[in-house]
């Protein structure tokens, strides 16, 4: 920090036994600028210090890609193409079993996959005397938290969401975890991905939107970051990756540039691997009764004056997809 600017700060006056640091917005930009810049975690779809969530049906893949994640991150090593920092990572797997674990990542030869150190990862103990005090979600938070504190994670991943709070679609119970997970994330400077289900039948359509995540309104609005996984309906073994919400960086995988995978066995891991950029579009089979809906929700709020832009935020396709869908309704 700039001495002159460290200084200054020591000046300046703090209201008694505030829960605020409070500054003018110019002494605000000094500060910022003399603080380091964010470091990638997944591109720039997912940075240092950054609270976010990946969301998918079931057999979606994002717990494959969740540990295929961390593991890059603790060893350095680019994604799908994309960087990663090095960090040390603490996974939460609330999911499946230390058999099912050692068999994703062990083939039939014997080979087994080789992490690093610094990816730990942490199960329910379910030998522990302790454990019916626990079972709660105060409980579960607790010894997250107590974990956390004990290994000094940089990156923590909470693998699935839902085991901790059912009721997340609630307002007030999503507010109160969401406290939990943005103090942790802010006060230790530490990066969180929480994983969370898409309903198997979503209320509109096929295409990922924010609505598509359970609890979307009480969850992403708390969150820096927002990504979802969908599964190709035209493409046997492909699933595609697309951001939805980013609060620092420009959306770059939006619907028309989605990052298309296949799921492969090698190397001894099942994991993601990159085929291409794809639009959204050609991975969804619509069936005609939802096309029409679509058709129709478009037409509405054209009518009600909103721009293709606006249309294209409400439905979660491009302004591009808006403009030709209404070419061809109005033709």
């Amino acid at each position: 920090m700039d001495l002159n600017l460290e200084n200054h700060l020591k000046v300046i006056k703090i209201t008694p036994k505030s829960l605020y640091k409070t500054m003018n917005a110019k002494e605000w930009i000094e500060l910022g600028k003399s603080l380091p810049d964010v470091k990638p975690l997944f591109g720039n779809i997912w940075n240092e210090n950054e609270v976010a969530i990946l969301f998918g049906e079931t057999g979606s893949g994002k717990s494959l890609f969740s540990v295929q994640l961390a593991d890059a991150i603790s060893k350095g090593d680019t994604i799908l193409g994309l960087p990663t920092t090095k960090k040390k990572v603490l996974y939460f797997d609330f999911e499946i079993s230390t058999k099912s674990f050692f068999k994703r990542y062990s083939d039939k030869y014997g080979n087994v996959y080789q992490f690093n150190e610094n990816f730990l990862r942490a199960e329910i103990d379910l030998s522990n005397e302790s454990i019916d005090k626990f079972t709660d979600a105060d409980g579960i938070i607790k010894t997250i938290k107590k974990e956390i504190e004990f290994h000094k994670p940089e990156v923590v991943i909470i693998d699935n969401i839902s085991y901790i709070s059912s009721n997340n679609e609630r307002s007030k119970d999503a507010l109160e975890f969401m406290k939990f997970i943005l103090s942790i994330s802010r006060l230790n400077n530490i990066a969180v991905l929480l994983l969370a289900h898409r309903p198997k039948n979503p209320n509109f359509n096929s295409f990922l939107t924010i609505d598509s995540l359970a609890g979307s309104k009480a969850l992403a609005n708390f969150t820096d970051v927002c990504f979802g996984i969908g599964k190709s309906t035209t493409y046997d073994n492909l699933v595609y990756i697309k951001e939805l919400k980013n609060r620092n960086f420009p959306i770059v995988y939006n619907t028309d540039n989605v990052i298309v995978c296949s799921v492969e066995f090698k190397n001894s891991m099942l994991q993601f691997v990159f085929k291409n950029l794809d639009s959204e579009e050609s991975h969804i089979i619509l069936q005609k009764e939802e096309d029409d809906e679509i058709n129709t929700q478009i037409l509405k709020f054209k009518n009600e004056g909103l721009s293709n832009v606006e249309i294209g935020t409400k439905l979660g396709v491009s302004e591009g997809a808006i403009r030709k869908r209404l070419k061809k309704l109005q033709s």
